[in-house]
């Protein structure tokens, strides 16, 4: 199994860098944490420099003369004062990724050419507290004194140190009724638990005005490095950060912060939203890079395609093969000459059981050599001597459901606890039904690909509205009448006008037909779900009308990437708009693509399997 290391000051017993840890590790539960002694990183497959202000005056060894074959990239890297050499630039071209927590490290870096990125812990921020529960009379005290760093001249310099703690204190106890005094000097990573239930906070810690920033309490900052300015800056605060020698400022800007607490917890807010925004995003791109760039994962991948090229199943496949070494092997369950690894194959109410043979399953893990088995879908599991056996070999086995709830009892319920894994695609399954699997089960929405879903500007709109899927009662009630007003074109079986029953590359054809379209929530057993239909026409750059579910919060925003409605007469009104309105039909359109291609292909749907399978193999 891969082994990915993080490296950093996990050594110096300081409250920042052990959070900056804690929340590394809920982001990549497989890595090894290794401190700054380590200088070799034999036996990893790739290593990130992560933490906090790690090149602090220059690049430090190893990085600086970094000459390991090792892939490597940078995780929330700081400095503190201009560099005198351009390591740190070549060093940018070389790594995966380099992620610098803001613009003044970059310009210290003399690098122009990277976005900024932010203090990793704002990724997985501490809770926000409501105004009304400040308690502004007690105060955090985060004192540092600070004389280590007045050896280096640079520092030194740049304090202007007075022994003045004191004085200090005298203006807080004029100003709150009780102080509570932390050096952050502990192995703990408990930063929550420290700063509840305190109103205010003065720190010359960095990661004390971070903490205060990420849960809306007012600070004020004892200047004593140079990223605790550049944050206060970041954030439109600076007027709060003053030196340690300016002690006689701080009535003055304790007033001014009570005063102003409003406009001060609104510049938070924003500081930590843009920061949670952009890290999510930039931490997607840092795990893509990691995957391309170690050796793969080798999967052996068990399906069975039965809409061409842009079925469910083939399209998730084909995803995988850009993350992982992919052996895709074709059951051929829907078509007239099943696999010979089919060994059994049972009918159920709602699909079936496709049971493989043992010995044809352990020939394929003799010959490949997987990683891990994907039993994707279509009822497809194993008999116990396969699961034995590819446990004895170290060979993670991942199930995938996807046609819950309505398969759940005949399925999942059946096989499902044998995986090491198991995955189900709706929401009310994993919640209602797979509760007594609970430590391994999780969800694994819908989603699309770009190079099988797709917009065709050459398609005509011929229909207001286009539904693509086959007739039944409750759906051909609400086409009857639709039609009476409105183009509609239905593609599938059934359907009294319907356009055929469509595939491959017509599928596509079809989906883009149309000004609108109209997903049916509800499945065969009665269940809403979020059908795979939505994502496969945002994918195309379609507008997506669908019945309102809460669960649709969760992929897209209501109103302004697709439209929802909770009755026939609210559907009527929708299309009525926005035949009208084309150019807010438009602004959807571009909305709801870009957020899928954020959040919503196969592609990050994949990457988070990879990182389940290789949470598993570290948690053994």
């Amino acid at each position: 199994m891969k082994r990915i290391a993080v490296w950093g000051w996990w050594q110096g017993k300081n409250l920042g860098d052990n959070w900056i840890k804690k929340t590394i590790h809920k982001l990549l539960p497989y890595a090894e944490f290794v401190d700054t002694k380590v200088q070799k990183f034999e036996g990893f497959d790739f290593v990130i420099c992560g933490g906090g202000g790690l090149f602090i005056y220059d690049v430090i060894s190893p990085w600086k003369q970094y000459d390991q074959k090792i892939p490597f990239g940078m995780l929330g890297l700081g400095a503190e004062f201009p560099h005198s050499s351009s390591i740190a630039q070549q060093l940018s071209e070389r790594a995966e990724f380099f992620l610098v927590r803001d613009q003044y490290s970059l310009e210290c870096m003399n690098i122009n050419n990277i976005e900024r990125s932010y203090d990793i812990t704002f990724s997985i921020p501490l809770k926000w507290v409501p105004e009304e529960e400040l308690s502004t009379k007690d105060v955090f005290l985060v004192w540092r004194e600070g004389t280590e760093l007045l050896e280096n001249n640079k520092f030194n310099e740049y304090i202007q140190y007075n022994k003045v703690k004191d004085k200090w204190r005298e203006v807080l106890n004029k100003n709150f009724d009780t102080v509570w005094e932390d050096d952050f000097q502990t192995e703990d990573d408990n930063i929550e638990d420290r700063i509840n239930g305190k109103g205010f906070v003065i720190s010359g810690r960095y990661h004390g005005i971070v903490a205060a920033i990420q849960k809306g309490i007012p600070f004020i900052a004892i200047d004593i490095c140079p990223k605790i300015r550049a944050l206060t800056r970041d954030c439109g605060l600076e007027e709060y950060c003053i030196k340690i020698s300016e002690v006689g400022k701080l009535q003055c800007l304790i007033e001014r912060a009570n005063l102003n607490l409003a406009d001060i917890r609104e510049k938070e807010y924003q500081y930590r939203k843009e920061a949670e925004k952009k890290l999510n995003n930039q931490i997607s791109v840092m795990e893509e890079c990691i995957m391309r760039a170690i050796k793969p994962l080798k999967i052996l991948h068990y399906g069975s395609y039965w809409m061409k090229e842009n079925d469910v199943v083939n399209t998730m496949s084909d995803d995988l093969t850009e993350l992982s070494n992919v052996i895709k092997i074709d059951l051929n369950i829907y078509g007239m000459k099943m696999d010979s690894r089919v060994k059994t194959k049972i009918s159920t109410p709602n699909g079936c059981i496709c049971i493989l043979d043992t010995e044809k399953l352990i020939e394929d893990m003799r010959q490949f050599k997987p990683d891990c088995i994907i039993l994707n879908s279509g009822g497809i599991t194993m008999e116990d001597g396969a699961f034995l056996y590819a446990k004895s070999a170290g060979i993670k086995v991942v199930g995938i459901s996807l046609s819950d709830p309505d398969v759940f009892p005949y399925n999942g319920q059946v096989y499902g606890y044998k995986c090491d894994r198991f995955y189900t695609n709706s929401v009310y399954s994993l919640n209602k039904q797979y509760n007594f699997m609970k430590q391994k089960i999780d969800l694994l929405p819908f989603a699309a690909s770009p190079s099988h879903h797709y917009f065709m500007p050459e398609v005509k709109k011929k229909y207001d509205v286009v539904i693509v899927g086959h007739a039944r009662k409750e759906r051909m009630e609400t086409v009857n009448r639709l039609s009476l007003k409105y183009r509609i074109g239905t593609y599938g079986n059934g359907w009294k006008d319907s356009l055929g029953v469509v595939n491959g590359i017509e599928h596509v054809k079809a989906i883009n037909s149309g000004k609108m379209y109209l997903s049916f929530a509800a499945t065969m057993a009665g269940y809403e779900n979020v059908k795979v239909g939505i994502f496969e026409a945002v994918a195309c750059r379609q507008v997506v009308i669908t019945s309102y579910m809460e669960e649709l919060e969760q992929y897209f925003e209501i109103g302004k990437e697709i439209l929802c409605y909770k009755s026939l007469e609210e559907l009527e009104d929708l299309i009525d708009y926005y035949i009208l309105h084309e150019e807010e039909r438009e602004q959807i359109r571009e909305r709801a693509y870009c957020r899928y291609l954020s959040e919503h292909t196969y592609f990050k749907r994949w990457q988070k399997v990879i990182r389940d399978i290789w949470k598993t193999e570290k948690a053994e």
